[in-house]
């Protein structure tokens, strides 16, 4: 049987991997749909204009 150490110890080596493996956010290149964007023009101008809007995305940690 693993012990809870050996598995926190192989947990976090797994989420080092993952995080190495993704590509760097300089290299991100995404282009939304036509229809997306679209989509999120119908959304944004359903707010109303009084209302504040704050979009917050995590940071990305690299180690």
């Amino acid at each position: 049987m693993l012990s809870e150490e050996l598995l926190k110890q192989a947990a976090e080596e797994l989420a080092l991997a993952l995080i190495e493996s993704l590509p760097k956010p300089e290299q991100w290149q995404h282009q939304f749909s036509e229809e997306f964007e679209r989509k999120m023009q119908l959304l944004l101008a359903s707010v109303p204009n009084n209302t504040q809007v704050e979009v917050v995305a995590p940071e990305p940690i690299y180690n």
